[in-house]
């Protein structure tokens, strides 16, 4: 299993860019992590100003030069402005395993961007990681991230829980180079 993210590794897709987050980008992280809609679903600290934005960003700087999880920004083509963003992370050597969580700004959602994202870390964690395992926890009630898990052959794992978390299910990717189109 490869964790070697450096130099960061930047992908791109049709219509995105999927890079490290800048400085620069603490404004529209800031949107993110603060707008309701996006986080309906998801159990994470809201940020509370621009500064736990900044410091934001820095930690997911830190967490790909630390080989501890990788984290993008989905920036846009037409105009590099960051409108969501996929990860990687809890990595196990042994099991060549990782989790991936991802977020959309609501403007940008149904619009096939995070299947486009999705699809490229798909590829990159069986071309660069060799990663066999790679799981999602999504809330039950979170349909259009249940599609998309569905989408990319992610199976329910319904004998399992997520403990803490009562209403998250976990879904399961094995073999992800199987499943690259």
């Amino acid at each position: 299993m490869n964790l070697d993210f450096s130099p960061f590794p930047e992908l791109t897709s049709e219509r995105l860019v999927l890079r490290a987050l800048k400085i620069s980008d603490a404004k529209a992280i800031f949107g993110l992590r603060t707008n309701k809609e996006v986080n309906t679903f998801i159990t994470r600290k809201l940020l509370n100003n621009l500064s736990e934005a900044r410091a934001f960003v820095d930690f997911t700087t830190n967490l790909s030069q630390k080989a501890v999880g990788i984290f993008w920004g989905l920036a846009t083509k037409e105009n590099n402005e960051i409108i969501g963003s996929i990860g990687l992370q809890n990595f196990n050597i042994e099991e060549k395993y990782a989790e991936i969580g991802y977020d959309l700004h609501p403007n940008f959602q149904e619009r096939g961007f995070m299947s486009e994202a999705f699809q490229k870390v798909l590829e990159f964690t069986s071309q660069k990681m060799n990663l066999k395992t790679i799981e999602a926890f999504t809330d039950k009630n979170n349909s259009a991230s249940i599609a998309l898990l569905q989408k990319h052959a992610f199976k329910l794992q319904i004998e399992r829980s997520d403990v803490g978390f009562e209403n998250n299910r976990i879904y399961r990717l094995e073999n992800p180079a199987l499943h690259n189109n």
